[in-house]
């Protein structure tokens, strides 16, 4: 799949010039074949993924995998929160010092959004670029410059780096589980509720919106929604659609400084699930929990457009603004978590309705 991303630096309608930090995308059979010129421009790469991360690629990158440190992290109850980021950390402080007399350059994320949001932090933490190698179709967040990471139970997003690369393999990412396929399909349709949101917001608060962004995402999701058939059937051609429609979702929040174009309410269910099911359930993937906030969310705007057809929604009155401190200490105590949700809503966004 050819990829020019030069247009989309172009003068835009929305009046704000857009830019980001990803260099180049290819989305090919042979892809990770490009990882070697690249990682030669550098000294020290040091490689993150996990075992079954490990195994999907190694057979398609065996030389790199021999010449460069690894991180190998168990999948199993691996999640994108402290405890993971503090271990690769420490692994990578290893790589650093202790095995290398010059300083980790450049990191390597083979895997999908757990691996690429541990990735994308440690990054930062570094101050060096990293290489994408997705190995499934599974999330919209490759490109993104945001590490979406629960840090002592609450879930955070922290600034961080977008991948200078990104090498989407079909001979890698096409034959995953299926599972993980749906996943990121279903991670692509919560952006339907992202974009309403936006356009509310915009309505409302006279936030920020580009127009042009907001039409390259629905085309993409819509283009998406044709090729199902053939995904489910490892189309090559429609695979490739499914993982640009993806990257290229990462790189709208990019365009837009901002995640509105591809997070919203459903994702935010996504994220509350995440810090509810901690500790109990690990194995469900990022895209099922977006599924599972959409046709929450969807079920309430009905009742809302229902609502206000019938002329009985009405904008709350500013007695009616604050945020409700009895709900939220029942859902999350008196600790440090309510706090943070507190210091989160304050300012009150409410307030600029």
């Amino acid at each position: 799949m050819d990829i020019d991303l030069s247009h989309l630096k172009e003068p835009c309608v929305c009046g704000k010039k857009h830019d980001f930090a990803v260099r180049e995308i290819y989305i090919e059979s042979g892809a990770v074949k490009r990882l070697g010129d690249i990682l030669q421009e550098f000294q020290n790469p040091a490689f993150i993924c996990d075992s079954n991360t490990r195994a999907a690629a190694e057979p398609f990158l065996e030389e790199e995998f021999k010449d460069y440190p690894v991180i190998e992290l168990n999948p199993q109850g691996l999640r994108a929160d402290n405890v993971s980021v503090e271990k690769v950390l420490k692994q990578l402080d290893f790589c650093d010092r202790g095995c290398s007399a010059v300083p980790v350059d450049i990191l390597v994320a083979i895997g999908t959004g757990t691996i690429h949001e541990l990735t994308r932090y440690c990054a930062v933490e570094y101050g060096i670029p990293f290489v994408s190698v997705p190995t499934a179709a599974s999330g919209d967040s490759f490109a993104t410059a945001v590490a979406a990471i629960t840090w002592d139970g609450m879930k955070k997003t922290f600034p961080a780096v977008a991948p200078e690369w990104i090498l989407a393999d079909t001979d890698i990412f096409s034959k995953a589980p299926y599972r993980l396929t749906a996943a990121g399909i279903s991670d692509l349709m919560g952006t339907y509720i992202a974009l309403i949101d936006w356009k509310v917001a915009n309505l409302l608060t006279g936030e920020y919106i580009c127009p042009e962004i907001c039409n390259l995402q629905e085309e993409m999701i819509k283009n998406t929604e044709r090729e199902l058939d053939d995904i489910r059937d490892r189309d090559t051609e429609s695979m490739e659609k499914l993982m640009y429609a993806l990257i290229l979702s990462g790189l709208h929040m990019q365009m837009a400084c901002t995640s509105r174009p591809i997070s919203g309410a459903a994702h935010h269910v996504a994220h509350l699930l995440d810090m509810e099911t901690a500790d109990y359930d690990q194995t469900l993937l990022h895209g099922e929990k977006v599924l599972a906030g959409l046709m929450l969310v969807l079920k309430e705007y009905k009742k809302l457009e229902e609502s206000i057809r019938a002329g009985k929604a009405k904008v709350q009155n500013e007695t009616m603004k604050g945020l409700e401190y009895g709900l939220l200490e029942k859902e999350f105590g008196t600790g440090s978590l309510f706090e943070e949700v507190i210091a989160e809503n304050t300012p009150n966004p409410l307030e600029d309705i």
